[in-house]
């Protein structure tokens, strides 16, 4: 069974959401107050965004930001809300009894197949198609719990999670089509590397642990602007991943919950 979060998202995607239960008044410190939070997504400034979010720790700021997340992706809001939304659920969620947080949890592996398709579909804006590639990446080391969750489910609670992420994105097509992400999605690929390597400086920096020789920090001079596909070129592209999206994430959840190869012979 889908819990109250879950079903008003079903319900987002053909009609208003429902209201809710009435609750006394929230006293949200001024850092959470949903205005500030605009500010910070309209400026674009995602790291602050990042931090604000992540270092909630007062329940009304919780709740208010989770209520804020929600508004914004279902409007349509950049692909990094959701996965800030994704997050927060997750964590949200652990503090509650079993029932609750498995329903928190479906929600919150819901909002991640729905960043999946988004930064597909919006990834076809950009010019340099390395960019979105990396979010995708990004996306799916975001919260590694999520993965083996899904597979714990049952094959008709997967199945409800696909067909919300898929309503979701319908729901918010249009104004991601007409405004896009290109700030998120279209940074720090291959061509802006490019770009602030003939523009900018490098130096050497220590190789993390683990990695292997020798690393270098490009860092640009703040000139590089992501290119963009024409909207002739990018609407048909954007048409095919829409059509392909309930398959595209069903292989996703496949590939991505798929239980360990049993050990071969004189293997342990």
């Amino acid at each position: 069974m889908i819990g109250w979060i879950l079903a008003a998202l079903i319900a987002a995607s053909a009609q208003p959401l429902p209201a809710r239960p009435a609750a006394p008044p929230r006293e949200v410190s001024a850092d959470h107050r949903p205005a500030r939070l605009e500010i910070l997504l309209d400026a674009k400034d995602y790291e602050a965004l990042a931090e604000t979010i992540r270092d909630v720790s007062r329940q009304d700021d919780l709740m208010s930001d989770l209520d804020w997340l929600r508004a914004k992706m279902l409007e349509g809001r950049s692909a990094f809300v959701t996965m800030l939304y994704s997050r927060l659920l997750w964590v949200a969620a652990g503090g509650l009894p079993e029932h609750e947080r498995g329903l928190m949890r479906q929600t919150a592996a819901m909002t991640t197949l729905y960043a999946y398709g988004a930064i597909r579909i919006d990834g076809t804006r950009c010019g340099d198609l390395s960019a979105p590639s990396r979010r995708t990446e990004q996306l799916l080391t975001w919260n590694p719990e999520i993965w083996p969750f899904i597979r714990s489910l049952s094959p008709q609670d997967r199945e409800q999670l696909l067909t919300v992420a898929v309503a979701v994105e319908r729901r918010t097509a249009a104004r991601r089509d007409s405004a896009g992400d290109v700030d998120f999605l279209c940074r720090y690929g291959l061509e802006e590397t490019s770009h602030n390597m003939s523009r900018g400086s490098a130096r050497e920096v220590p190789t993390p642990r683990g990695g292997i020789g020798r690393t270098i920090e490009v860092t640009g001079d703040g000139s590089y602007r992501p290119s963009e596909t024409p909207e002739s070129e990018r609407q048909p592209r954007r048409a095919a991943l829409r059509a392909s999206l309930a398959a595209d994430l069903a292989n996703l959840v496949g590939a991505m919950t798929a239980p360990p190869p049993a050990p071969g012979p004189g293997r342990q």
